[in-house]
C-alpha cells in the first residue's frame, strides 16, 4: 500500500476523535444558530466549541501517545486552558495570526459572559471585542452589511472560525509528530 495513503487513513483514537468532532459540530450548529438561544448561551457555547476545535487540532498534530498527550490538557497543565491552546496552536504554525487574535477576543467574550450575571452583547467592552474580530471579514472579502449587531458579528465570527479551523484538523494530521524510538 502507498505509504502516503496509509498515513492518511484514520484508525484507532484518531478515527474516534474525527467522528466525535463531526457529531459535536452538528450538535453545535443546532444549538448555536437557534433563534431562541440566549446571548449568554451563544457566547459560552461559541467560545467553548472553538476551544474544543483547537484541542482537536492539537491532538491531530501531537504524537499518538494517549497517556502523555492527555496530561497536557489537564487542568493546570501546559494546554489546560483556552489561552494556552491558542498560543500553542499559533506557535506550532497550526493557525494564522488573525485567527489567533480572533480566538483571544472570543475567549475574553466567553469568560466575561461566564463570570458576570447581567450582561449582553450591547456591553461596551463586548461590543468593542466583537467589532475587533477580523477573520470573518477576510473570509467574506471584507463585506460587513450596515446595521449588523455585535451579537451577529460574534455569531458570524465564530461560524467562520469553525469553518476555517475544521480544515486545520486534517492539515495538522498531515504534520502529525511521531515519537523517536531510537537514536541511531
Amino acid at each position: 500500500m502507498n505509504p502516503d495513503f496509509e498515513r492518511n487513513v484514520l484508525k484507532g483514537k484518531s478515527a474516534e476523535r474525527y467522528f466525535d468532532f463531526n457529531q459535536a459540530l452538528f450538535e453545535f450548529h443546532e444549538l448555536f444558530n437557534k433563534d431562541e438561544t440566549s446571548e449568554r448561551s451563544i457566547a459560552i457555547l461559541g467560545g467553548t466549541f472553538l476551544e474544543m476545535t483547537l484541542e482537536h487540532i492539537l491532538y491531530s498534530f501531537l504524537p499518538e501517545d494517549e497517556k502523555e498527550v492527555e496530561k497536557l490538557f489537564e487542568y493546570n497543565s501546559p494546554l489546560g486552558n483556552f489561552s494556552y491552546k491558542i498560543q500553542m496552536a499559533y506557535c506550532l504554525g497550526l493557525i494564522e495570526k488573525v485567527v489567533k487574535s480572533d480566538l483571544h477576543f472570543i475567549r475574553k467574550i466567553r469568560n466575561k459572559f461566564a463570570h458576570e450575571l447581567i450582561l449582553d452583547f450591547e456591553d461596551e467592552q463586548i461590543d468593542s471585542w466583537c467589532m475587533a474580530l477580523e477573520w470573518h471579514k477576510i473570509a467574506s472579502l471584507d463585506y460587513v452589511p450596515e446595521g449588523v449587531t455585535s451579537l451577529m458579528l460574534f455569531q458570524v465570527g465564530v461560524n467562520q472560525l469553525i469553518s476555517n479551523l475544521s480544515g486545520h484538523i486534517g492539515t495538522a494530521r498531515n504534520g502529525k509528530r511521531s515519537i523517536m524510538n531510537n537514536f541511531g
